[in-house]
């Protein structure tokens, strides 16, 4: 059995212009949890969604930006992990030059 998860492909997110995923999940794990690496570019965003089914968290791993915490705005930059819990709205915005580079994982896992 291998460990490698993904062929290491980004693709376009379909709904949010200017976001890019890469997905990694693994159905040995009994679905408990997947991964995903998410690229934002500079003046782009997620726009505000809820995950019902599922707490997804974060780590930033480049660049600058803010997160949307139910109603309230938040600065993020390299090195920060936070989190969105299950049925809570969020939602991610690219506020730097670069591009911001996150990596996320959702519990229990979704596809």
């Amino acid at each position: 059995m291998s460990n490698l998860l993904n062929n290491g492909k980004f693709v376009k997110n379909p709904v949010h212009e200017g976001v890019f995923a890469k997905f990694f999940y693994s159905g040995a794990d009994g679905g408990l949890i997947s991964n995903q690496e998410t690229i934002i570019v500079p003046g782009f965003e997620i726009a505000p969604h809820t995950h019902e089914n599922s707490t997804e968290f974060f780590y930033c791993a480049a660049g600058e930006g803010e997160f949307l915490d139910a109603a309230e705005w938040r600065p993020i930059k390299k090195g920060d992990a936070f989190r969105a819990p299950q049925g809570v709205t969020h939602a991610l915005r690219n506020t730097g030059r670069e591009l911001l580079v996150l990596l996320c994982t959702f519990s229990p896992a979704i596809r």
